[in-house]
């Protein structure tokens, strides 16, 4: 279980023997030199995402009609695993420029949840892609990331998260590489040119496919990325701007962050990740996009603290900071989304696939075909 200080380091209660540290190295080694060559079907650039159910499906479809209203015409491909998307919800997404891809079209995996990320980059008919999470709102069309020096330089770009790796970590040894203090990788948004990085995607899926092990390691998936590329020693982009805080106060004046706010290679606000209070649990009127946080450009003092405040866990920057009214910075956003969010709650396809997730949930699992049912 991952603990997370409040002076930014995260740290971990699980250890490995020597002899495991030894084998897993010994594994991902050999998963290496394996790999196939990049696949010349990949081609273009593209938008991919990873989602499926009422509650995913809620954040994604947000995303993907505030994605389009920026300006962005690159295809999306959204991927997803058995039932968990209906083909009336796929049919509406596909006017949104957007093809739905089943997992189980493209052979068994042992992979779930947000370890399905990297295999979807992997397996997406794309050269070279931005993926987004289904909770993550753009409001700068993302297209003009890919023209950047940075990731013509580097075929990569990662986004920072508030913490850095402690260095008693095993993933450190696992990959022999000493200890660094950096941030980790905010994995909400993730550049990749596949051809440019193929052995390093495919070591990322390997690192998920044994997500029992570095999952625990890493928080999940997001780190898996970086730790697979400085394994292999390559060079990568990291966003040089410092993590913001999006959030509003309670009624007691205290903040509550609910959205990470990362920036692109300018410093312009480009994502709004929106991860501790996700729009399928967010009440028609409810609106928490009130207040920018960060830390002062020159601050010494920086703590971060995690907590539970109406319902939902929040994060606060507290030290040297400063805060700035959305208003200022990117107003206006939220009430597009609330809009969007409304609108879909109310329609007939939106009941209709909410029960079509019970049953896939209760009755239609896995690989098993979801008959067409009448309600």
């Amino acid at each position: 279980m991952s603990k997370f200080t409040e002076n930014g380091t995260r740290t971990i209660d699980y250890s490995l023997s020597r002899s495991l540290i030894k084998g897993l190295n010994l594994t991902w080694n050999e998963h290496i030199r394996q790999v196939k060559p990049f696949p010349g079907h990949c081609r273009g650039k593209g938008i991919v995402m990873c989602f499926g159910g009422l509650g995913y499906y809620t954040c994604g479809l947000i995303a993907i009609r505030m994605l389009r209203a920026t300006g962005c015409t690159l295809p999306i491909e959204v991927w997803y695993a058995g039932n968990e998307l209906s083909d009336d919800v796929i049919h509406e997404l596909g006017q949104y420029n957007v093809v739905c891809k089943n997992f189980a079209a493209h052979g068994r995996t042992t992979l779930s949840g947000v370890g399905l990320k990297p295999l979807a980059i992997l397996n997406s008919s794309f050269k070279e892609v931005c993926f987004i999470d289904s909770d993550n709102i753009c409001i700068k069309n993302p297209e003009h990331l890919f023209a950047s020096a940075q990731y013509k330089k580097y075929g990569t770009i990662f986004w920072p998260d508030y913490w850095q790796t402690a260095p008693d970590n095993p993933i450190w040894k696992i990959i022999k590489r000493r200890y660094t203090p950096s941030c980790e990788q905010e994995s909400g948004q993730i550049l990749i040119n596949k051809e440019v990085c193929w052995k390093e995607i495919n070591l990322c899926v390997h690192f998920n496919a044994y997500g029992h092990i570095y999952h625990k390691l890493l928080l999940g998936d997001k780190d898996t990325f970086r730790f697979a590329w400085m394994a292999l020693r390559t060079p990568f982009y990291m966003i040089k701007h410092e993590l913001a805080s999006c959030g509003y106060k309670n009624a007691d004046g205290h903040y509550l962050g609910t959205t990470m706010v990362q920036h692109d290679l300018s410093g312009e606000v480009c994502f709004l990740h929106r991860n501790l209070l996700k729009w399928h649990i967010t009440q028609k009127d409810e609106k928490v996009w009130r207040i920018l946080k960060r830390f002062r450009p020159d601050a010494k003092e920086k703590e971060y603290f995690f907590g539970r405040s109406n319902c939902h866990w929040y994060l606060d920057l507290r030290g040297d900071t400063e805060e700035v009214n959305v208003g200022d910075v990117f107003g206006g956003y939220e009430d597009v989304c609330m809009q969007y969010l409304n609108e879909t709650r109310v329609s007939r396809k939106y009941i209709d696939f909410a029960i079509h997730t019970y049953f896939a949930k209760h009755r239609y699992t896995g690989d098993e075909k979801f008959p067409a049912v009448s309600w």
